[in-house]
């Protein structure tokens, strides 16, 4: 669709993921092995035929930058497509930072006038779903309305605090909407997806930033809209994730699996760079005599000599022989030595736990000290390249820091709920 443009919000850190988000942006974070978040936008862009897309980045975009490249494995390069990050930047007039989402995009009106699409989608990048624009597309120009939102129905008694809700008369359009209200009035759930008439967007962002004080789309363009254009809602059917926190993060990959998985990428055809960081050289899988897999997702690259059960391990992870890994998931060239146990863990890229480590060991005593509402299941997580020691004793509900060496684990073992080095602040 030559008239319309992507236009993805690539987000920052989010604290609620703690180390994961320390040095990328959440639409960067490996998900499902291969893949990183803002595969599933991109993806869904693609095969609606939108190619031409700005990526909106702010927050330490190198790992973001490396894996979108010049958009090619998205279809999106070539004459009269193409993929462009989009960051702050200084020029004659004025030089800001991305202030809020309304701002980050009216800084970059330029690109919008450049191309001139009768309509502008703008998108969060760190959501996992799989969604046929088309319908939405049609249905946002049969109602002519000025902007269309995706809804889905949730379940306001699981927590709604996540969410701006909107009311719907019977024909869909939305009646009132309320960012993050303690008790919503509607169960349509905003997904952070919007498809604007262009010159209304326009309207509307110089008059937001010329009045407007979190320069926010979701708690000032959006109700201002509501209440003076025509705005439909489009509701989705199928799966969404937000992943926002470490436990959701998890619960994700474990929708990967079963018979039946909530997530089936073999028919949501995602799209990636799989030669980044030599991804696609890797050799196959290799199962050594010993090794055992059950209801996991293994990746090109693994070496698998122990005992492997719903789990998630992703390019050039190691599990020697006697170690076993539960209901966890491993982010790429993990190391797990001989006899280590891990239960419940996300191990992020180039961890290695020495023979014998117990991680996800014990009782839940209680949520994470520094992450409360973010990780309380039970889950552990360790940062980049941190080294573990042989006989490493990790407890539930755990946070380890980046680049962690042996020598810095406490001799007692990790206790419950604790944390070792910095769980929310710069990367260490």
């Amino acid at each position: 669709m030559r008239d319309i443009i992507g236009m993805v919000l690539a987000g920052g850190r989010v604290a609620e993921l703690s180390v994961l988000t320390l040095a990328r942006p959440k639409a960067a974070v490996p998900f499902a092995g291969q893949y990183r978040i803002i595969d599933f936008a991109l993806s869904n862009l693609m095969r609606a035929g939108i190619e031409r897309v700005g990526v909106l980045s702010m927050y330490r975009s190198s790992s973001l930058i490396d894996h979108l490249g010049v958009g090619q494995p998205w279809d999106m390069m070539g004459r009269g497509r193409g993929l462009k990050i989009l960051p702050p930047f200084t020029d004659h007039a004025s030089s800001q930072w991305y202030r809020g989402t309304a701002d980050a995009v009216h800084q970059n009106l330029g690109y919008v006038r450049h191309h001139k699409p009768r309509d502008v989608m703008i998108l969060s990048g760190d959501h996992i779903y799989n969604m046929d624009f088309r319908p939405f597309i049609e249905r946002h120009r049969d109602c002519n309305a000025d902007m269309t939102m995706v809804v889905k129905s949730v379940d306001t008694e699981k927590g709604s605090g996540r969410f701006g809700f909107a009311e719907v008369d019977a024909d869909m359009r939305v009646r009132g909407y309320e960012e993050k209200p303690a008790k919503p009035r509607s169960p349509w759930a905003s997904l952070t997806i919007y498809l604007f008439k262009t010159e209304v967007l326009k309207a509307r962002l110089e008059e937001n930033a010329r009045t407007g004080r979190s320069l926010q789309l979701y708690d000032e363009v959006l109700p201002s809209m509501v209440a003076s254009d025509k705005v439909y809602a489009h509701p989705l059917e199928g799966y969404w994730s937000y992943a926002r926190t470490v436990d959701a993060y998890h619960e994700a990959h474990m929708d990967l699996l079963g018979d039946e998985p909530a997530i089936s990428l073999g028919d949501w055809g995602v799209r990636s760079r799989a030669w980044m960081r030599g991804l696609g050289d890797q050799p196959p899988c290799r199962i050594e005599a010993g090794g055992t897999c059950k209801e996991s997702v293994v990746s090109q690259g693994v070496t698998l000599a122990g005992r492997v059960e719903r789990s998630v391990l992703s390019p050039g992870v190691v599990v020697e022989a006697g170690a076993i890994v539960k209901d966890s998931v491993l982010l790429h060239d993990v190391y797990v030595r001989a006899g280590a146990v891990l239960d419940r863990v996300v191990l992020d890229k180039g961890v290695v736990v020495g023979a014998g480590a117990k991680l996800g060991h014990g009782e839940v005593l209680g949520p994470n000290e520094a992450l409360p509402e973010a990780l309380a299941s039970g889950l552990s997580l360790v940062g980049k390249r941190a080294r573990l020691p042989d006989g490493a004793v990790m407890g539930r509900n755990c946070v380890v820091e980046p680049k962690v060496k042996e020598e810095s684990w406490p001799s007692g073992g990790l206790a419950s709920g604790t944390c070792l080095g910095r769980c929310r602040g710069g990367e260490a």
